[in-house]
């Protein structure tokens, strides 16, 4: 369930329905959420206090510095948000029209997805749209999915979600 401050901030989340999965907390965002289920760090480029960015990774707020802070951890370009159950997934949002990046969601073992709204709460979600738009807080477009291998029990646990999704059809 979502609630109705969150519903007012992106008004698709309810027709997605989508959850809230942990309370509000401003010790970390999206893109540690996404990147490494980091729960302690508020990652972002430029060395402002109490934040982490890796070395090496491009640190000037372009879109393309997102991309590569996810390439360094392994994940390459690719075109479909769908689930494959070798890898795992992210997709990063930025404004239409612009270079600026604006979130990061991860796909679960399910092909559902997990984000981490700022400082507000973390939720799961069924699609990428339910996050799109331009009206409230929602963060534009998703711009580029990238993806991974993961490892034997990903891939067990994505079998897994297929069949049972196979079953329920």
């Amino acid at each position: 369930m979502i609630s109705p401050g969150l519903a007012q901030k992106f008004p698709k989340l309810v027709a997605d329905g989508a959850w809230e999965t942990s309370p509000t907390d401003q010790a970390y965002n999206c893109l540690g959420w996404a990147a490494a289920r980091d729960q302690t760090s508020w990652w972002q480029p430029g060395g402002f206090t109490a934040t982490y960015w890796p070395q090496g990774v491009l640190a000037d707020f372009s879109f393309e510095c997102f991309v590569q802070l996810f390439e360094e951890a392994g994940y390459e370009k690719c075109t479909s948000w769908n689930l494959e159950v070798l890898y795992e997934k992210v997709a990063l949002y930025a404004i239409p029209g612009t270079d600026e990046f604006t979130h990061a969601a991860a796909q679960l073992r399910s092909g559902r997805w997990t984000s981490k709204l700022g400082a507000f709460e973390d939720i799961t979600h069924n699609s990428l749209g339910a996050l799109e738009g331009s009206t409230a807080q929602e963060y534009g477009e998703v711009r580029q999915i990238l993806r991974r291998r993961c490892c034997l029990w990903g891939v067990l646990a994505r079998c897994f979600f297929k069949v049972v999704t196979l079953i329920q059809r």
